[in-house]
């Protein structure tokens, strides 16, 4: 199948577009911010025009997709995740294409579980509570009418936390291979870090783009059962952070001191983050394959 990928650029694009160039599909990438603005019809036109045939499919990943970037800038997070994917189903509407569209979305959506509520299923309640998870919910909207009024198959992936090579160090676990790498080289000898104790749901990113690779295929074939599928993609496990430190440094063979740092303590984090991954087994048959311990060694070995 012939894939159109916004984001293509970014951490899940680069490597969405490997594993579908893998197994045997055509990739065709927009160009990234600098060269068009995601929230341009327009230039979503001319990018879709100027491309030699239809898209059997289109990935739409490109967004703000730090929260802590949107909640500096809520008006950009909106402008970029909901009017970017407002611009990209009406610029295929107005050329006259409906391919199947996924759209990467956000556990997020969930808000703060109770623990009671855990694992989180695509039927449990959404309670976004952040300039970035409300962005995201209402991205799902726009989908959704997408589907619901034009015709469109659509499939929302609400995606809870991935990792791997690559992956910016603003984020967590990239953010802690490298101050446990500082520790080896003996720049350090200790370890900031902030809520160590919460416990999420982390898959590697390689094993995230097979599932965005298997919904899409299945879209293709007619294969899912709605006009719009909501879907988490989790591994329906969780770890703490500490642990993550922890196997990070035996792994790098040192022992560092973690020490808490208040700035990077967030309040109101919740202490658990867990996804049910039922529905995306009985879908594709998907389910995370590269352990964690993997993902850590890939990601000291580039930090």
């Amino acid at each position: 199948m012939r894939v159109f990928v916004t984001g293509a650029i970014g951490f899940v694009g680069r490597w969405l577009k490997e594993e579908l160039v893998d197994n045997g599909h055509e990739v065709v990438a927009a160009p990234g911010p600098d060269e068009l603005d995601i929230a341009d019809r327009a230039g979503l036109m001319r990018w879709l025009g100027d491309s030699v045939g239809a898209p059997d499919a289109v990935v739409h990943l490109a967004g703000m997709a730090f929260a802590p970037d949107a909640g500096k800038d809520p008006g950009e997070a909106f402008r970029v995740n909901v009017g970017g994917t407002v611009a990209l189903f009406e610029a295929l509407r107005e050329m006259g294409i409906r391919p199947p569209v996924l759209v990467s979305c956000s556990a997020d959506v969930y808000g703060a579980p109770r623990p009671e509520d855990l694992p989180l299923s695509e039927g449990a309640p959404l309670d976004p509570n952040s300039s970035y998870a409300l962005s995201k919910a209402a991205q799902e909207g726009v989908a959704a009418e997408a589907a619901a009024l034009h015709g469109f198959q659509v499939i929302v992936t609400r995606s809870f936390n991935h990792t791997g090579p690559g992956q910016r160090p603003v984020f967590v676990v990239p953010a802690m291979a490298q101050r446990v790498m500082a520790v080896k080289r003996g720049q350090a000898t200790s370890i900031a870090a902030g809520n160590v104790d919460v416990r999420r749901d982390l898959t590697d990113v390689r094993d995230v783009v097979v599932a965005y690779r298997l919904l899409l295929e299945a879209a293709v074939r007619g294969a899912l059962p709605s006009r719009c599928t909501v879907v988490n993609v989790a591994s329906g496990e969780a770890v703490t952070v500490r642990h993550v430190i922890e196997r990070l440094s035996a792994l790098a063979g040192v022992t560092p001191v973690i020490e808490i740092d208040e700035s990077l303590v967030r309040t109101n984090d919740p202490v658990e983050i867990r996804g049910d991954a039922t529905l995306i087994r009985q879908l594709v048959g998907w389910k995370p394959r590269i352990p964690l311990e993997q993902t850590l060694v890939d990601m000291l070995a580039v930090s």
